[in-house]
């Protein structure tokens, strides 16, 4: 297939000994099933994980002659490109969309489009807004409430606390942002003494803690997000001040200068939480079944929450790390639903 402007199309992609299928069946469905994918934002190693983890669980499929092809398009943060790569693929006709979404509205008009069209679509990684869609994520706002209530926890409701956040607008950023917001206001011992954002950027995110720690002498703890831990914690280091208690993201990277420092004997507090770019992996599981016909069980606001089950403290650092001594250091831990898993959502 010829490349595109922003994406690409596979039908073989060739990765070699997949696993056997539990529940899915040659021949379940009419015909093998095309997915076309959307993905809004990119160019970070999560996302670049995410759209890998996409391609490893279709050809698993493909291999099973379940499934044809799989049709990628990255729009970047432009909206306006992500619905028009949407209303392409619509025309196109394939089976299935997926989307991870710029925007939890703005692409209601389009997705409305593929409804016309029957098209079944799966708002993976950011929920969306409209009905229609399946949702297909972690639970945000819960996600970045476990981080703000373990800042909490370590100072014991008592200190200044600096917010950093991903991109402004985006949905994950303004949901895990409220999140942190609600549980701080209920604790008035906790002063925010700066906020801003880092556009989820390691070398963004230490420009901006540099400025805010020259302005800023007196720090008790960081709430951050993903890909940017590793960045504050180097600005607080090129600055000589002790890295403070603060949360980060659980990619290899973040965990070696989190044991680095731990090793050499300063007394660091951190705390990260799996964010899966591997729910790729288990939004193609649904996918695929919806395309086949299958009936998907009732979920509240037709949304599902996968359920996070890896967080990284001081206590599990070193069994985590050496559990992807194979991966490169840009590796997020990943986890996803297994086909036994998968087929429990469908009746």
């Amino acid at each position: 297939m010829a490349l595109t402007r922003r994406g690409f199309a596979s039908s073989a992609l060739g990765l070699a000994g997949a696993a056997a299928l539990a529940g899915i069946r040659p021949g379940e469905a009419a015909e093998p099933i095309t997915i076309g994918l959307s993905n809004g934002y990119f160019g970070t190693e999560w996302r670049d994980q995410m759209i890998d983890a996409s391609k490893t669980q279709f050809a698993m499929y493909e291999s099973q002659g379940l499934a044809h092809k799989l049709i990628v398009q990255q729009a970047g943060p432009d909206t306006a490109a992500q619905i028009q790569d949407v209303r392409n693929m619509i025309r196109s006709r394939v089976n299935v969309l997926m989307i991870d979404a710029n925007s939890a509205t703005a692409l209601t008009g389009v997705i409305h489009e593929a409804k016309r069209a029957k098209i079944p679509v799966i708002a993976f990684d950011q929920a969306v807004s409209d009905p229609y869609a399946i949702n297909v994520g972690i639970d945000e706002y819960d996600w970045g409430k476990h981080y703000a209530e373990w800042i909490v926890a370590q100072l014991k409701g008592q200190g200044r606390v600096a917010v950093m956040d991903g991109v402004p607008g985006h949905p994950a950023a303004v949901a895990r942002r409220t999140a942190f917001m609600d549980v701080f206001a209920k604790n008035p011992g906790i002063k925010i003494v700066w906020s801003g954002y880092g556009m989820w950027d390691q070398a963004k995110a230490q420009a901006v803690m540099a400025t805010v720690l020259a302005a800023t002498p007196h720090i008790d703890a960081v709430c951050t997000e993903d890909g940017m831990g590793l960045g504050i914690m180097r600005a607080f280091q090129a600055a000589g001040r002790p890295v403070p208690i603060m949360t980060g993201e659980a990619q290899k990277s973040f965990l070696l200068a989190w044991k680095k420092e731990r090793d050499a004997g300063h007394d660091v507090h951190l705390f990260a939480r799996s964010n899966p770019p591997e729910i790729g992996r288990t939004a193609v599981g649904v996918a695929v079944r919806i395309a086949q016909g299958r009936t998907l069980k009732p979920l509240p606001n037709n949304t599902y929450h996968y359920p996070i089950k890896v967080e990284v403290t001081n206590d599990n650092l070193d069994q985590l790390l050496a559990s992807v001594a194979d991966k490169p250091d840009g590796y997020f831990l990943g986890e996803y639903l297994s086909e036994s898993e998968l087929d429990k959502l469908f009746v």
